[in-house]
């Protein structure tokens, strides 16, 4: 209802203010004289103008998008204004009280959008950073003003980031994700509680990087070109090799989502999800009718109570999902993988010192595993005379061989830290994703490069 009311105030504010911004004479009367031309060129431009911010200033635009359609909407408006220029205007005369009542108007408008944005702007429990100021400095700098790393994770993805979840041997939050953004407050800050987690989803993850409102995001998120290149973030180093895949209920007696022509669709909107979808039916010929689920609902329980056939996201949540169903027995996850959808997290493009940190920290999960070091041998192997093992570990100091965190400012154990507090790799993946869990995910491409998968971290050196 807040953006339908959004969507209706800007659209008054947008009419009112471009009548009053035609040129306006007074006549000898006392009226207001609007110019006006009637070249259709001139109102096909208007409509296209007026589509497009339409199209801009929707919610649901991502901002990559948005920034698209701004440059569209700025060549147009200088082919208006050079058309406008160049013709002679016929002049229709208004009375000025319709004019004056005009800019009353507009006036009362603005004093409704302000009043608007200021009651609803926690509404979806979003705001800006307080500390966020692009001339501050550093994501570092301000990490270590305020003493604590701030965490964008979604709230619902079991295995990989729960609140509140199955974990009650610990604190509230837990997961796959959850615990290597707690690797990063120990490489920085060097202690896993020095974290916060602010919860984000598909449509508010990258802006809420992007702005400062968290440092980092965690958060199951695919590294495509597009928001790679287009959105201002900067991934890390993949942490979950996956593909999206498709759950039916075993009733439909489907082998393959290839016998689901014309089946309805349930799929995540600003997600790889919705796109992927689209591809796959369209590949083979299929047609479909497609069930579009927002951020804020909830696609499992649409699912569950009948309003789509199948739905398609990534096969690790396909298995949360179906752990937590009433009836898992009676549903069957589809054997087609439909796409290549690596996870992992995300910072804020152009700060390299900050991208550095946690790069190498997602790295140091997948070398302490190649090491066979855990938290549990760690200390075993403060004596170990193996070189890479002595600059793992910090050991190796000194003018010849300084301690490889001091390349990045972080204290000389970091690396020990991270692994004694939160564990390496392989300790992770089983403790939340692994064969002894809900989810049941066998490593597959997890597995380190040694083991004929696709993690391998360059040398720490």
């Amino acid at each position: 209802m807040k953006y339908l009311l959004v969507f209706i105030v800007f659209v008054a504010y947008t009419f009112v203010a471009e009548t009053l911004a035609q040129k306006v004479v007074a006549d000898n009367q006392g009226n207001i004289r609007l110019s006006e031309t009637s070249e259709t060129s001139i109102r096909t431009i208007q409509n296209e103008i007026n589509m497009l911010v339409e199209r801009r200033d929707d919610p649901k635009t991502d901002i990559g998008d948005r920034l698209s359609l701004q440059a569209r909407i700025d060549d147009l408006a200088e082919q208006r204004a050079a058309m406008f220029s160049g013709m002679i205007p016929k002049v229709e005369v208004v009375p000025k009280k319709e004019y004056d009542a005009l800019q009353a108007e507009v006036v009362r408008l603005q004093q409704v959008e302000v009043q608007h944005m200021e009651e609803h702007i926690d509404e979806d429990d979003y705001q800006r950073g307080d500390e966020y100021n692009p001339s501050y400095g550093s994501t570092v700098a301000r990490i270590k003003e305020r003493d604590f790393l701030i965490c964008g994770v979604y709230d619902n993805a079991p295995g990989f980031s729960e609140r509140n979840g199955h974990y009650a041997d610990e604190d509230v939050w837990k997961g796959f994700d959850v615990d290597i953004c707690r690797a990063f407050a120990v490489a920085l800050l060097g202690d896993k509680s020095k974290i916060k987690f602010k919860i984000v989803n598909g449509r508010t993850r990258f802006d809420r990087l992007i702005d400062g409102t968290v440092d980092i995001i965690s958060a199951t998120t695919t590294w495509t070109y597009t928001r790679d290149v287009i959105h201002g973030i900067e991934f890390l180093p993949t942490t979950f090799y996956d593909g999206q895949g498709f759950i039916v209920r075993k009733t439909l007696g489907a082998k393959s989502a290839k016998d689901l022509a014309r089946a309805v669709v349930c799929f995540n909107i600003e997600t790889t999800a919705e796109q992927n979808v689209k591809d796959f039916f369209e590949l083979y010929g299929m047609e479909f009718t497609p069930a579009p689920v927002y951020p804020d609902e909830d696609i499992v329980e649409l699912y569950l109570d009948g309003n789509c056939d199948m739905y398609g996201v990534d096969r690790s949540a396909l298995a949360g999902d179906r752990s937590q169903f009433p009836e898992p027995e009676k549903h069957v996850i589809l054997p087609e993988i439909i796409s290549k959808e690596p996870l992992g997290p995300a910072v804020r493009y152009g700060d390299q010192l900050w991208s550095d940190i946690t790069r190498w920290t997602v790295y140091t999960l997948f070398i302490a595993e190649e090491l066979s070091i855990t938290s549990k041998n760690i200390d075993m192997f403060k004596e170990n005379i193996d070189p890479k093992i002595q600059r793992f570990m910090g050991e190796r100091d000194g003018e010849e061989f300084p301690h490889l965190g001091a390349k990045l400012g972080l204290a000389g154990d970091w690396t020990y830290q991270i692994v004694k507090q939160i564990g390496n790799y392989k300790e992770l993946y089983d403790k939340y994703l692994g064969t002894e869990t809900p989810l049941n995910l066998k490593r597959g491409y997890n597995k380190l490069y040694t083991d004929g998968g696709l993690l391998y971290a360059p040398p720490l050196r």
